[in-house]
């Protein structure tokens, strides 16, 4: 490797949040239902996986509060958001954001999950494996159902913000 380009006086983590700051990702909403309540958070590491079985992966960074009481129910939902969800991938993004209020308009599936209607579409899954990689986890999830939405202008994540596209 030439070096080209790496500085010797920044970590490899600091270079890689850097570096994928610029690279735009969707944005999911994951929901599910617990015996304390309904939890929820942002994921913008949502990928497919493959089709036999149809199964799609996630991150999230640790495994307690919201991610841990997610990762512990039997299913979730990964709600595919766009520009018209915006509002609610902010709130769930922060802690201590609105969630699950009547005014974003929740539904609960006959299977229990929480479900927003209007999405592009809603997975509902459950983990096939959860990976701890450090202080994160690696999901990999199997797709039981999809709930088809209609589509709007793409909501992706880059530079640590929201942006809608045209």
């Amino acid at each position: 490797m030439s070096g080209e380009g790496v500085d010797a006086g920044v970590s490899v983590a600091e270079q890689f949040k850097a570096a994928f700051r610029e690279h735009p990702a969707g944005i999911a909403l994951i929901t599910a239902t617990t015996p304390e309540g309904p939890v929820g958070l942002t994921a913008s590491s949502v990928a497919s996986v493959g089709l036999d079985p149809v199964a799609l992966t996630f991150s999230v960074t640790r495994a307690t509060g919201s991610a841990g009481a997610l990762l512990s129910a039997d299913t979730f939902l990964v709600h595919l958001l766009d520009a018209r969800q915006l509002a609610v991938a902010e709130q769930f993004a922060v802690s201590g954001g609105e969630r699950f209020t009547e005014a974003q308009g929740w539904q609960t599936l006959p299977t229990g999950e929480p479900h927003l209607p209007g999405v592009r579409a809603a997975l509902r899954c459950r983990a096939l494996q959860v990976t701890p990689v450090g202080a994160s986890s690696a999901v990999i999830a199997e797709v039981l159902d999809v709930i088809e939405g209609d589509s709007g202008a793409a909501l992706i994540y880059i530079d640590r913000s929201f942006r809608v596209l045209s």
